[in-house]
């Protein structure tokens, strides 16, 4: 028997996750709802496979270990929560509009701080500035990715988004902690999950979350932290509550594009856990409207409250054809000086990273049941607003 087939509850999940990692005490329940969620269609749906289901309930044990072990080091040092956070720069817009760019080259910057995808993945103890890039953790992860890349190039795969270990990842790996994340419905079946998470979930718990998740990591490394997820616009509200001197870089690009790139992201992710018949009868017109139209909406209308001195507007367009000039705009933006050493950097970044480098991706929307004419009126707010290039055919 394995260890997934008795888990049905939340408490199960926790139960497992403490087991693996010896904790038990944990600083709240405000994961416990979506997490319900998430469980209730895992053991009442035939559209999992069985490998697919405890791929999911793993990726949950896990999620609640770092919980645990967050909280665990935050009674051992509270002094972490005395430090604030300041002036974060948090990178939004739809999915798929170029923030994976803008984050590496902030990353090069030493002065800023970004969140490292290994540090997401085994947060405790934090590491020291020094030991960003060599912690045995971070070299781990880094060998067991090397490993994942020959076996993709082999079986001549491409990959529509790629992460390095010692590189800036999204804050859904904090979120997913708080069970309220846009990563967890990438794995499911019906748009149930998403639903709640747009329209009913309480986000400020999550954000809170966070903070004290960078209050922990800043403590051996500070700095001016440079962050990125693109449906901090759809929370950018309970955001703002808890970060309220946050910053925004808002990236635009054609929004008929990035449905489809979305469609074609959320691909792999479902075809891993679901049963090939059930992936064929994913409802992706549904959930790419909702979820599309939620990520323009909800910060235009932040954004008629607060101003416009808060954000900078970076068009996906200007960004692949002059990504250094943005940045020379963006530094103009906060402020800060952009000095030889680091625009070398970036430029260095720029050659290793050509934009097909894990191969080209194909897609249209015809594929996900979806027009232009349909989405027309979803986006027609949001391109009034901004000058945004459109990319031709879908």
């Amino acid at each position: 028997m394995s260890e997934f087939d008795e888990v049905r509850t939340p408490d199960d999940v926790l139960k497992l996750a403490a087991q693996r990692c010896g904790l038990v005490d944990i600083d709240s329940d405000s994961w416990r709802e979506g997490l319900a969620i998430m469980l209730d269609e895992l053991n009442s749906s035939p559209a999992f496979t069985a490998a697919g289901r405890e791929r999911i309930i793993d990726d949950a044990a896990k999620a609640l270990e770092r919980r645990l072990q967050i909280h665990d080091y935050i009674q051992h040092h509270p002094e972490v929560l005395d430090t604030p956070v300041q002036r974060p720069i948090f990178t939004i817009g739809m999915p798929r509009t170029g923030t994976t760019v803008i984050s590496y080259l902030l990353d090069q910057d030493p002065h800023r701080r970004s969140l490292l995808h290994w540090e997401c993945m085994t947060p405790v103890p934090p590491p020291t500035a020094d030991a960003l890039r060599t912690d045995p953790r971070c070299l781990a992860q880094l060998e067991q990715q090397r490993q994942i890349l020959e076996m993709v190039k082999a079986a001549n795969m491409s990959l529509p988004h790629w992460e390095d270990a010692d590189g800036p990842t999204e804050c859904m790996f904090i979120h997913n902690q708080d069970f309220k994340g846009l990563s967890w419905d990438a794995f499911l079946f019906t748009p149930r999950y998403a639903r709640w998470l747009l329209n009913e979930a309480d986000m400020t718990s999550t954000y809170e979350y966070q903070k004290r998740y960078l209050q922990v990591l800043q403590s051996k490394a500070p700095g001016t932290w440079s962050l990125k997820m693109p449906s901090h616009s759809v929370h950018i509200d309970a955001l703002l509550q808890v970060f309220p001197d946050a910053r925004f870089i808002w990236a635009h690009r054609d929004p008929y594009r990035a449905t489809g790139s979305l469609g074609n992201l959320l691909k792999l992710p479902k075809s891993m856990v679901l049963h090939p018949e059930a992936h064929a009868e994913v409802d992706w017109a549904t959930n790419l409207k909702e979820q599309m139209s939620q990520h323009v909406t909800r910060p235009l209308r932040t954004r008629a409250r607060i101003g416009d001195d808060r954000f900078f507007d970076m068009y996906y367009h200007e960004m692949m054809a002059d990504p250094m000039g943005v940045m020379h705009r963006i530094y103009e933006w906060t402020g800060d000086p952009l000095d030889a050493d680091t625009e070398a950097s970036m430029q260095n970044w720029l050659a290793d990273h050509p934009q097909d480098r894990y191969g080209k991706n194909a897609y249209t929307l015809d594929e996900y049941g979806l027009t232009v004419e349909e989405l027309a009126p979803i986006f027609a707010d949001y391109l009034e607003a901004f000058d945004i290039e459109l990319e031709g055919a879908q």
